[in-house]
């Protein structure tokens, strides 16, 4: 019999199916903030669903535009006191 060879590195299997739920909210952010690597930018276009990235993005960039709603005002208001 062969054995598989050892992923000693603890590197993601590129032959992996799918990075799931944490892999695509990961993967999203880093777009976003402009820190997405090559190597994970060519497997998301080879393996993942483009609805799945497009939805998280609409939900990643809202989540953002309403932390800094909230942010700005609890500063405007403590400057106003």
């Amino acid at each position: 019999m062969t054995e598989k060879p050892d992923n000693s590195t603890g590197a993601p299997d590129s032959n992996s199916a799918d990075r799931g739920f944490w892999g695509l909210v990961q993967s999203t952010l880093a777009a976003i903030f402009g820190i997405q690597s090559d190597k994970n930018r060519q497997q998301d276009f080879k393996k993942g669903d483009a609805s799945q990235f497009i939805t998280m993005g609409i939900i990643a960039v809202v989540g953002i535009v309403i932390t800094m709603i909230v942010v700005v005002n609890s500063v405007l208001d403590s400057a106003a006191k």
